[in-house]
């Protein structure tokens, strides 16, 4: 299976830091340079955004997408059959290297394999898809954004890539939150316990190696402020409590359920 690493020209040390990993895995991978939002023009963002449902779409954000259109290009291109696309701030469980050394476990209909975690709640089929060794594929229900590893197969970047001959909200967004028309298009598969996680998602402190992200600072500045944040702060606990009494409904009462996708 060939690899893609999505890699901003400024940042040479996150390279290393994949390179090390990945070929101490024995995995080869071919390098994205990313495109950078810092070079981006207003005319650039209003040739692919228009007008963005999200509120306007920042800089980092196109650039990100515009990085991952790269990568879908080049399976569509060189006839891959599919590839793992991953960015370069990610830790990768250590049996990574027997599912990413060939592809031929992944269901031939599927469009997108999401390999990472977010740690959030989603909700998948209850049966899984398949079993590949101590993991499960199940079809992916619900919101799990993150595009930090994926695999997608060449028909799933042929959808992919006309669907988004413009776009209006953020890459993970498009690919993995189904109130999105184009991720409820595809046919997507969550790995279960995923085998990356983003360094910013670590949840052991000693394992956190600090790699920054232009794209949540970026986002930060969207975050509520004032007498917002005091009203959402205010009325988390019956959001959550509201939340998890659907959770618990939807999973007695349907073939779906919400689970945390772990890492490991």
């Amino acid at each position: 299976m060939k690899l893609f690493v999505i890699n901003l020209d400024r940042q040479p040390e996150r390279l290393r830091r994949m390179a090390r990993m990945l070929e101490g895995m024995g995995l080869s991978f071919s390098r994205v340079s990313a495109v950078d939002g810092a070079q981006l023009s207003e005319e650039a963002i209003g040739r692919w955004c228009g007008h963005a449902s999200f509120g306007a779409m920042r800089p980092g954000a196109v650039a990100c997408f515009l990085s991952h259109r790269e990568c879908w290009r080049r399976v569509v291109d060189e006839g891959l059959p599919l590839a793992a696309v991953f960015e370069d701030d990610l830790h990768m469980a250590d049996d990574a290297a027997s599912l990413l050394a060939n592809g031929d476990w992944v269901p031939e209909e599927t469009d997108i394999v999401k390999l990472e975690t977010m740690r959030q709640p989603t909700r998948v089929d209850k049966s899984p898809f398949a079993v590949v060794g101590a993991r499960r594929l199940h079809r992916l229900a619900g919101k799990h954004v993150g595009a930090g590893g994926y695999i997608v197969t060449r028909k799933g970047a042929e959808k992919l890539l006309a669907m988004s001959q413009t776009f209006n909200c953020p890459v993970d967004h498009f690919i993995f939150n189904p109130e999105q028309p184009s991720a409820s298009s595809l046919e997507t598969l969550q790995l279960c316990p995923a085998i990356c996680i983003q360094d910013f998602f670590l949840k052991d402190p000693a394992a956190v190696i600090g790699l920054g992200s232009d794209l949540h600072e970026e986002r930060s500045q969207d975050r509520p402020r004032g007498l917002m944040k005091l009203w959402r702060e205010a009325k988390r606990p019956s959001v959550q409590l509201a939340n998890l009494v659907q959770r618990m409904a939807s999973t007695w009462l349907t073939d779906k359920k919400w689970i945390v996708v772990d890492f490991r």
